[in-house]
């Protein structure tokens, strides 16, 4: 039962995630539909986004007070809505509002997941299902990028949009049949104060908004551009971007094993992958010479790392709020990837059109733009640093105590030897063929005084 719910409710996702990235495929199609410049095309993206970035916490507040079957459904109807709308629309400001609905319904999909998994599954479990849910959802590129386009190719605009209608409608009543909340206590739920309040609630919203946006601006605006820029063709700058998806599916369980193995350790491996990926921007930003593809294919793949390590923030949120606040605490966590996102590539593009305005742009105004990427670093390890002593505080009045490194050391150090002594006390205890030597009973006085060889 707890995987099907898992399974209906990852569907619901996915189509969440064709909903949002069909439109890239489509992009070409509406020019001429509705007669718009690159600028104007560009907004659908950023309303969507924007929308999206606004209706976490909203949601959330929602989503502790309806549960994830209620909003799973209210959500894929809104989706499909949209979706239906866009098929028809037939003016670029009607086009704009169909992408708002859609931009909303997307907005409920992945924190209503995450709600539902803590409450189906094993605390040790929850970090692979999360991190399951993140990779499965990408399937969705995969609809965008197949039938969808397929569809768009051969029956043109209105069947391509009105086919996902009809799949977001269809998921719409499934959610409703087969997702089922295992508490009620969504329903008392009254605000997200505590959930706003608990310190671990931001050290989550820190760590998505520093390990969330530098995958999401490479691979959603500046990265095709930027190797391009660096010599190579479109067709293969694009197919490039694959590595950085083979490579989140083996980074996301690998991280699912640490967090879950070491959980008061996770500030650790935020920490840790964050100045991977700035050694390996460091790196690349500081070369004399062009970037090879070799080495944007080393990037892609520390990007990677840094989107599954993204989720780490979820994981402080499920272990710092109660389930009934649970969506709230999520609503917040994904704001941080999505503001960092926005804001960091909104910098890189001011710092483009003032290196290049005619828009010619090369290499070098791509190594001093990314560059504008390490202030959004700063700012979010201090708030990340900030919030995890904070954390830490609170876990310490509350009973819990995180341990400084040096005694973890000193601890497994006392251990190993304490193991070590009792084999070899064990192996001393035993005969020359490993087996349990037990001294023979003496049957005489010469017995006694000698011993049997």
């Amino acid at each position: 039962m707890s995987l099907r719910i898992w399974l209906t409710a990852l569907a619901v996702y996915i189509m969440a995630i064709a909903g949002r990235t069909s439109f890239g495929i489509a992009s070409p199609v509406a020019l001429e539909r509705f007669d718009i410049s690159a600028a104007q095309l560009s907004l659908f993206t950023v309303i969507q986004l924007g929308v999206y970035a606004a209706a976490q916490v909203p949601v959330g507040l929602l989503l502790d007070r309806l549960g994830s079957r209620r909003i799973l459904t209210i959500g894929a109807l809104i989706l499909a809505g949209g979706q239906a709308w866009l098929a028809f629309a037939g003016s670029y400001p009607s086009a704009l509002g169909a992408r708002i609905f859609i931009g909303l319904g997307d907005a409920t999909a992945f924190i209503a997941v995450l709600r539902l998994i803590p409450q189906w599954f094993a605390p040790r479990h929850v970090p692979m299902f999360t991190q399951l849910t993140g990779i499965l959802g990408q399937l969705g590129q995969v609809i965008s990028s197949l039938p969808f386009a397929y569809a768009l190719a051969k029956a043109g605009w209105t069947v391509a949009f009105t086919g996902l209608a009809l799949g977001g409608a269809g998921l719409a009543l499934l959610a409703a049949l087969l997702i089922r909340d295992r508490t009620e206590e969504s329903a008392q739920t009254t605000g997200m104060s505590e959930a706003f309040r608990h310190p671990g609630t931001w050290l989550g919203f820190w760590t998505h908004f520093l390990l969330g946006f530098p995958m999401n601006v490479f691979l959603l605006l500046w990265g095709v551009p930027m190797m391009i820029a660096n010599g190579m063709t479109e067709a293969s700058a694009s197919a490039l971007l694959i590595v950085g998806s083979i490579a989140g599916i083996g980074a996301g369980p690998a991280l699912a094993v640490l967090i879950a193995r070491h959980p008061l350790r996770r500030s650790w491996l935020v920490l840790g992958i964050l100045a991977l990926v700035v050694a390996a921007w460091g790196y690349l930003l500081f070369l004399p010479r062009p970037i090879a593809p070799i080495e944007f294919a080393g990037l892609l793949i520390v990007l990677a790392i840094c989107g599954a390590g993204s989720a780490i923030g979820f994981d402080y949120a499920r272990t710092s709020v109660p389930l009934s606040r649970l969506g709230s605490a999520n609503g917040i966590v994904n704001q941080g990837g999505f503001i960092a996102s926005l804001t960091s590539a909104y910098l890189i593009g001011l710092v483009l059109d003032w290196r290049a305005p005619s828009g010619n742009l090369g290499r070098d105004d791509f190594r001093v733009a990314m560059t504008v990427q390490l202030a959004v670093v700063a700012v979010g390890l201090i708030g990340f640093m900030r919030q995890r002593r904070r954390t830490r505080e609170r876990m310490a009045r509350e009973g819990t105590r995180v341990p400084p490194v040096r005694e973890v050391i000193d601890r497994l150090r006392r251990e190993r030897r304490e193991t070590a002594l009792r084999k070899e006390q064990d192996r001393k205890r035993r005969g020359p063929a490993g087996e349990a030597y037990e001294p023979r009973a003496p049957h005489s006085a010469r017995d006694a005084g000698s011993p049997r060889s």
